[in-house]
């Protein structure tokens, strides 16, 4: 199932659906706003939503905030019909090549328990109860 990256700050009414249908399957450790929270979440500066789309549709999304030269990701999410694709490992392996080509650290503060191989196997390192992530790679 390939998976390509989209970044979102405004959202299509499609893409509503499927960030509705997201956020449903996943409760309550996925993506935990639903459309008010997250359309509130979107306006403000530096968010926006990193976005795994599939035949046009948005089958998975990690949340993103910038802060300097580091990107915050939370709320990682796939849909339940396509979990076990590979989907959240095609995600974060784009969002690596992302950010590494923009010369951007990526963290998880959070990293659900389901979601911590992935993350490792994308060579996030844990350092003080933060996966950190590209050659910015500080303690």
């Amino acid at each position: 199932m390939p998976v390509r990256l989209e970044h979102i700050r405004t959202p299509s009414a499609q893409d509503w659906i499927d960030l509705g249908k997201i956020h449903a399957d996943t409760q309550p450790l996925g993506l935990k706003m639903d459309s008010t929270a997250l359309g509130d979440w979107l306006q403000q500066p530096n968010h926006w939503l990193l976005a795994g789309r599939f035949n046009d549709r948005i089958v998975g999304c990690l949340l993103a905030q910038q802060q300097g030269e580091v990107v915050v990701l939370s709320n990682a999410a796939v849909r339940t019909i396509t979990q076990r694709r590979g989907v959240m490992h095609q995600l974060l392996h784009h969002v690596c090549d992302w950010a590494q080509h923009e010369s951007l650290a990526l963290e998880f503060h959070a990293v659900p328990s389901e979601l911590e191989d992935a993350v490792k196997t994308r060579g996030f390192l844990l350092i003080n109860n933060i996966y950190r992530h590209n050659n910015l790679n500080k303690s």
